[in-house]
């Protein structure tokens, strides 16, 4: 099979009146200007190779795609995040030539996911576009567009690799598959023969194992498609063997071993060119994700370009991989739509060592968690089983579905997105909220699949509080919140939401539009935020030291603390008089020089270490100012007021009676507990039986976000709470 890309000067035009301009792809038509959501047209002219049989390669089409080649329909995709392939028939070349046009549309419609999330639906050909020329017989590229052999592989008892193989072939004639792998050196390892269309396995003795950061072995395996004993086709892909198990006492095992997960989740966008990452983009995410040290990445909301898992399986990350189902309804054609992708991102992706988990749902719970719903998730769980029984099975639920929904009791291992101390309750929730999950799952594997605060870098705070946005309050809340996750062996691990500031056109937020910016790197992935450097200080086998708080420059004080984010056991700070005093690195990351006086005007203070024979430094410069510095403050941001509500009783136990800590589906289940919200609220509850409000929402977050007039939410609150449940 011969590839031509066919990325330059393509003709983009939206159906919406738009005038016709020329691209090159990946392109995205999303600017934070014009969100447009509708259809759009790329059209292009292409010299036809000469070959028996060509397709049309879309790396991906965001997030349906209709494709035609000379006025002739090839076929439409639903879903904007796997490859997509398309036959271009013979009778579609005329004069050498083709004209391809394509109609992408990323409008919201009920049968393609995803439904709702809080990121962007970009819109646009976001990974390019090629031509893929073969012959008559070949491996069979669309066969949901694989690469024609599927690669399942495992480890046996004894140390040794199982090589499952499942070649796809379209050929006529006497067909035969010739095998060769090739060790991480190069060396071949195996040569061996089979069917073109029936699986083969082979045992191979004692492979060197991919082992994730430490030692990420990549075998190649070759493919020759031989039809009547002549070479007609050869693919070629990287894969590697290595064994996984979860335990619900003692989290993840790589080949035997147990391996925490210090992970961070990545969503595909970057700053100005959105969804049309380049291999540019993807190199900057991993040069920073591997300098703060982290051994695990959750690729979400979706299946990610296939150069990013590339990197994973080359540089030893463990990776979740997920379909973008984060609203589940009860429509079929939806259900289609995400068995579809399913199907897509495991088959186009069996192969890679990296991936350990598939992810079938995020957040569903949000919105519904009922039987029927739990139904929707298990057909997707079995899916993943009948396809790629080796793999675990995960999700990731929201801190409303409670211990015992259907939702916890369905995949292999469990995530859990909390953000206690930001969206509701203390930072220190976390430690209840988890051992009393394990309490209550203790079969379950449990883990943390998101946690994180929102920070704008133009913000900062001596008394940083929630909700004031500043860089001290997201450095403080991870310096808080992360020992708590990290002392629970039972934990598999976590993924810190986010590693990088991403596109959400529905945000607002913390003096910042268009942005989620819980990220500990920026959306351009220019600037590290601090906590940046706690997780480095924890993670990285890097020796380096990084003072906190440079950004605040200009303090109202006398005196301030220096931190210092490390992992070298001993640093020292040299005050402006050059006298130098000393601090050891503590348990959680940071050296501390408490109370530092400033000087009037400029102050600069420069910490040093000396470490296996090398010298590191690092220096801050304060002002001391007269005045709050008034631009470092957000107005109106609410700050500290993100803490427990005034009208729960916390006396009485919410796990025997009904209260507005319910979510509203839960409430809804309730004859009595609904009759009591219709007659303090009538008219919220046909807004609930539309479907309009997440039902997974708990009825204090759904109330105090737009109290009705007159409504005493002690006195709802207190009928509730004498219903039984």
């Amino acid at each position: 099979m011969k590839r031509i890309e066919i990325n330059q000067g393509w003709t983009f035009q939206k159906l919406s009146g738009s005038a016709p301009v020329t691209v090159d792809l990946p392109h995205t038509w999303y600017t934070d200007e014009d969100q447009y959501r509708g259809e759009a047209v790329y059209k292009k002219t292409v010299r036809a190779p000469e070959c028996g049989c060509l397709m049309l390669e879309l790396g991906a089409a965001d997030h349906t795609v209709k494709a035609y080649a000379n006025g002739v329909e090839l076929g439409t995709h639903k879903g904007g995040y796997s490859r997509v392939r398309f036959e271009i028939p013979r009778e579609c070349v005329k004069d050498g030539a083709i004209e391809l046009e394509l109609h992408v549309d990323n409008s919201a419609v009920p049968d393609v996911s995803p439904l709702a999330g809080d990121f962007t639906v970009f819109g646009g050909l976001t990974r390019g576009v090629s031509l893929l020329a073969c012959g008559e017989s070949r491996f069979d590229y669309l066969y949901h567009a694989t690469d024609g052999v599927l690669i399942r592989t495992s480890v046996d008892e004894s140390g040794n690799g199982i090589l499952n193989l499942e070649p796809h072939a379209a050929a006529t004639g006497e067909a035969a598959v010739r095998y060769t792998l090739l060790d991480p050196e190069g060396q071949k390892t195996a040569i061996f023969d089979g069917s073109a269309n029936a699986p083969e396995t082979r045992l191979i003795p004692s492979p060197r194992l991919w082992d994730g950061r430490s030692d990420p072995a990549l075998y190649t395996l070759r493919a020759e498609l031989l039809v009547n004993g002549e070479l007609v086709d050869t693919t070629e892909l990287k894969t590697g063997f290595r064994s996984i198990r979860m335990d619900p006492n003692n989290g993840f095992f790589l080949n035997g071993k147990h391996l925490r997960i210090n992970g961070v989740a990545v969503h595909q966008d970057f700053a100005d060119c959105y969804s049309a990452v380049t291999k540019r983009e993807i190199d900057r995410n991993f040069e920073l994700i591997d300098e703060i040290g982290a051994n695990a990445l959750r690729l979400s909301h979706y299946q990610h370009p296939a150069y990013t898992y590339d990197e994973c399986d080359r540089r030893g990350y463990v990776v979740w991989a997920e379909i973008p189902m984060l609203k589940m309804t009860e429509d079929p054609a939806l259900q289609e739509n995400a068995a579809s992708q399913l199907t897509e991102l495991i088959l186009q992706n069996i192969h890679r060592p990296s991936v350990c988990f598939w992810g079938v749902q995020n957040e569903i719970g949000m919105f519904r968690d009922a039987p029927p719903i739990h139904e929707a998730v298990k057909e997707l769980v079995n899916v993943c089983h009948a396809l790629d029984p080796g793999r675990i099975v995960t999700c990731a639920n929201l801190n409303t579905v409670k211990s015992k929904s259907g939702l916890n009791h369905l995949t292999e291992m469990v995530g859990y997105n909390i953000y206690f101390g930001w969206y509701y309750g203390k930072m220190g929730d976390y430690d209840a909220f988890l051992d009393n999950m394990h309490r209550d799952l203790p079969e379950t594997a449990l883990g943390i699949s998101e946690y994180g605060v929102d920070c704008n870098l133009r913000f900062h705070s001596e008394t940083p509080l929630v909700k004031d946005y500043s860089e001290e309050f997201q450095a403080l809340w991870h310096e808080t919140v992360y020992p708590i996750i990290d002392s629970k062996p039972y934990l598999w691990g976590s993924f810190i939401w986010n590693m990088f500031d991403f596109s959400s056109s529905r945000r607002n937020e913390g003096g910042q539009k268009y942005i989620n910016a819980k990220g500990l790197v920026t959306h351009d992935r220019v600037t590290r935020k601090d906590a940046f450097y706690y997780y480095k200080a924890k993670w990285s086998n890097e020796p380096f030291l990084h003072i906190r708080e440079k950004r605040f420059v200009k303090r109202c004080r006398d005196s301030v603390d220096v931190k210092v984010y490390t992992n070298l056991p001993r640093v020292a700070l040299t005050l402006p008089d050059r006298t130098r005093v000393f601090a050891e690195k503590g348990g959680n990351g940071c050296a501390v020089f408490p109370g530092m006086e400033l000087s009037e005007g400029i102050t600069t203070f420069t910490v040093t270490a000396e470490y296996e024979g090398r010298h590191y430094e690092d220096s801050v410069t304060f002002e001391k100012v007269s005045e709050p510095e008034e631009s470092y403050v957000l107005p109106d941001s609410g700050a500290g007021q993100t803490v427990k509500n005034w009208f729960l009783d916390e006396d009485i136990d919410t796990d025997v009676y009904y209260s507005l800590n319910d979510t509203a589906q839960e409430i809804m289940d309730s004859p009595e507990a609904y009759a009591v919200l219709k007659k303090y609220v009538p008219g919220l509850c046909p807004v609930l039986e539309r479907g309009v409000i997440p039902l997974g929402l708990e009825m204090k977050s759904i109330l105090s976000r737009e109290t009705p007039e007159g409504l005493d939410l002690r006195e709802l609150n207190g009928e509730l709470m004498k219903i039984v449940k």
